[in-house]
C-alpha cells in the first residue's frame, strides 16, 4: 500500500485546465497525484485532496491568477506562470470529509481504528475481537499486504489518516485468512478460551478447526 504523509505533499496544478473547467461550470476533483477529474465516479478508489462540485462564485472581472488564488485559497497557493503550487495539508480536516464515502477506515490519533466501513470486514473485525485480534492488528495487516493508499498526517507527535483500497474482495479474502492464522497462534498460546460461546461462533465464521 502506498503511504502518503500529507505534511510533505506539494502539488503543481495546471491553471489553464482548472480555469477552463471552472468557466464551463464543470466539477473539479483533484487526487493526491495531482490528476484532475470531472466526475465523482472516477475517484471512488482515489484519495482526493480538492473537490468543487458546485462552481464557486468568483467575479469574472478577475485575472487568471486571482481566480486560481481564490479557488485554492485553503491550500496556500503559490502561482508561477500557468502553474499553481498548493499544499493540501492546510486543508486536512476538509480533505478527510471529502473522502469519507470512499474510505475503508479512519485512523484517529486518540481513538485509533474503531470500525471498518465495509460490512463484511466490520463483521470480521467484530468477531476477531473474541479471538484476541483487534482492529489495530487488522488495519496494519491491510496496510502491509493490500493495494491502495494510506493518506495521513504524521508529524511524529500527532497522527491521523484514512485508507482507500483498490479491491475490496481481495482485502476481504486476505483479512479472513490472516485472522484464521492469527487465531490459531493465539489459541496455541492459550490466549483464547475455546469454550466461550463468542469464540465458538467466531471459529465457525472463520472456518477454524481448533
Amino acid at each position: 500500500m502506498k503511504k502518503i504523509n500529507i505534511k510533505d505533499l506539494e502539488l503543481n496544478i495546471d491553471i489553464t485546465q482548472i480555469l477552463n473547467l471552472h468557466s464551463s461550470k464543470t466539477p473539479i476533483i483533484i487526487d493526491v497525484d495531482g490528476n484532475i477529474y470531472t466526475s465523482e465516479n472516477d475517484v471512488k478508489k482515489k484519495a482526493v485532496i480538492f473537490k468543487q462540485i458546485t462552481p464557486k462564485q468568483i467575479s469574472s472581472m478577475l485575472d487568471a491568477k486571482a481566480i486560481a488564488s481564490n479557488l485554492f485559497a485553503d491550500y496556500k497557493p503559490n502561482i508561477l506562470g500557468t502553474i499553481c503550487k498548493i499544499k493540501p495539508v492546510s486543508n486536512w480536516q476538509n480533505i478527510i470529509d471529502m473522502n469519507k464515502d470512499n474510505m475503508l477506515y479512519f485512523d484517529h490519533q486518540s481513538d485509533g481504528v474503531e470500525m471498518f466501513e465495509d460490512k463484511v470486514l466490520e463483521d470480521y473485525g467484530w468477531h476477531a475481537s473474541a479471538l484476541e485480534i483487534n482492529y489495530r492488528e487488522i488495519s496494519e495487516f491491510i496496510e502491509d499486504n493490500c493495494e491502495g493508499v494510506l493518506l495521513c498526517y504524521d508529524n511524529t507527535i500527532q497522527f491521523s489518516g484514512f485508507v482507500i483500497i483498490d479491491d475490496i474482495n481481495d482485502v476481504r479474502a486476505k483479512v479472513k485468512e490472516y485472522i484464521a492464522k492469527k487465531a490459531l497462534e493465539n489459541i496455541k498460546e492459550h490466549l483464547v478460551d475455546i469454550e466461550d460461546d463468542d469464540v465458538i461462533e467466531a471459529l465457525e465464521i472463520f472456518e477454524i478447526k481448533a
